[in-house]
């Protein structure tokens, strides 16, 4: 007689535990867009209508009731301004303190990453009066410059570790051909660091283009982002849950569309800093 399969039952629970935490993990999404296609009267029928009638006035009566094509607009100026220039200061700050050394240079680092350590919320008050003598609230330059403020120390962090796992004999052997600090840099070991410097753009436009307690702070009516025009549904004396839940997934759209891009770089980049020498 043959002998019987064993059964592995580890693998058979570890398998049934990540598809329980993915069906757990996907359901909020899977509510959020059969919400979206609901009509009024199902929103609010009990028990719930899990597969509704197609709806997708929805989509249409929110963009037409809501400046969503501007607030669109200004998330992605925004986000796209502050990930450019975080990586166009971070990327030589970040090589600068993984590769010289100077009086100071430990001290300025922590200096740097001590002020991502602060609670943001701590910052709204002396923020909002310093833009307001300036007369900045309510313009993008004001989120721009706050969400650099936030967002430079995490790229200096990320890609100083990449710069690191870079043997330093590389370095060497450019000045040996002749290649200043700068040209090393440039043709050398940036193309390397390729794949840390798209992951850190990513997770930096993530984080701007969800960013929600200093855009509701700092803009009043010309400078509101998506976040804060899907808040302004609260705002009114009746929620309509469908077409915020449409707005939802509009907001989701353009960041999905961005991630989807770059998706094989950010793997490269998350894994290229995981490994080091």
């Amino acid at each position: 007689m043959k002998r019987a399969r064993k059964i592995n039952w580890a693998k058979i629970g570890i398998y049934a535990f990540l598809i329980l935490f993915i069906v757990f993990s996907l359901f909020p999404l899977f509510w959020m867009v059969d919400t979206s296609l609901k009509s009024d009267e199902e929103v609010f029928k009990m028990p719930p209508v899990w597969f509704p009638t197609i709806k997708l006035e929805n989509y249409r009566i929110f963009l037409l009731q809501r400046p969503f094509p501007k607030y669109t607009f200004n998330s992605l100026i925004v986000s796209l301004s502050v990930a450019v220039l975080c990586i166009g200061l971070g990327t030589p700050a970040a090589y600068g303190f993984s590769r010289f050394r100077f009086r100071g240079n430990r001290l300025m680092f922590g200096a740097i990453l001590a002020s991502r350590l602060v609670p943001p919320i701590s910052f709204i008050v002396p923020f909002t009066i310093i833009f307001s003598w300036f007369r900045m609230v309510d313009t993008l330059p004001v989120l721009i410059i706050s969400y650099i403020f936030f967002n430079l120390p995490f790229v200096i962090w990320i890609l100083s570790g990449f710069f690191e796992s870079i043997p330093q004999e590389l370095d060497d052997a450019a000045r040996i051909d002749g290649c200043g600090n700068i040209t090393a840099f440039w043709k050398v070991i940036l193309p390397i660091t390729k794949p840390g410097v798209i992951a850190g753009t990513i997770l930096t436009f993530l984080m701007c283009w969800n960013e929600f307690m200093f855009a509701l702070v700092l803009t009043r009516l010309n400078a509101k982002t998506l976040p804060i025009g899907l808040y302004d549904f609260f705002a009114d004396g009746f929620v309509r849950w469908n077409w915020l839940a449409a707005a939802t997934i509009y907001t989701l759209i353009p960041a999905v569309i961005f991630v989807l891009f770059f998706q094989k770089h950010l793997i490269k980049g998350i894994l290229a800093g995981a490994v080091k020498g």
